[in-house]
């Protein structure tokens, strides 16, 4: 899923974490990408090369290789040293767990939208993926989810928000 999906989450989770500051959860949705970006910088991970076309979807050209970014062994670690380190931070177990929930998502929706190419563990294990993306309409769709998904994300933190807002100031 793109950056719109994900950050949908952060926006959905806020009211869950109120010690958690709002860009602290958008940018939890992110890490995997973000660690993704580095350890191709690295040469540890490299990008897969993709054709995207409306009416095949997304076409593989070059497989990627990302299991220290994208493996769901890897995203659980990562989410679980998040949640200790926003642990260390906010002293508040429940904006913790939330953070590393937040990042976890991330491996969720890609899960959903990806064609099989996140690893179960590291290099050489099962891929995996359902692949919405791998045909033209389930690529229309799944633009048509991540844009809903962001526009009810921001409408939970919006209404959340207010709630709070009138309760501080009746």
């Amino acid at each position: 899923m793109g950056p719109p999906g994900h950050l949908a989450i952060g926006f959905a989770m806020k009211p869950a974490a109120p010690k958690a500051p709002l860009w602290v959860l958008l940018i939890a949705t992110e890490v995997l990408d973000v660690l993704c970006f580095g350890f191709d910088a690295l040469g540890i991970e490299e990008f897969g090369i993709s054709q995207t076309d409306i009416h095949q979807g997304v076409v593989i050209l070059s497989p990627a290789s990302i299991p220290w970014s994208h493996g769901l062994f890897m995203s659980a670690v990562w989410s679980f040293i998040a949640a200790a380190i926003a642990y260390l931070i906010y002293k508040d177990r429940r904006a913790s767990a939330i953070i590393g929930l937040a990042i976890f998502s991330h491996w969720i929706l890609d899960f959903i939208v990806h064609l099989p190419d996140l690893p179960l563990f590291f290099a050489c294990s099962p891929l995996l993926g359902l692949g919405l993306w791998g045909s033209g309409p389930g690529l229309i769709l799944s633009g048509i989810l991540e844009f809903s998904l962001l526009a009810g994300g921001i409408t939970i933190y919006l209404i959340n928000r207010k709630r709070t807002s009138e309760a501080l100031h009746p």
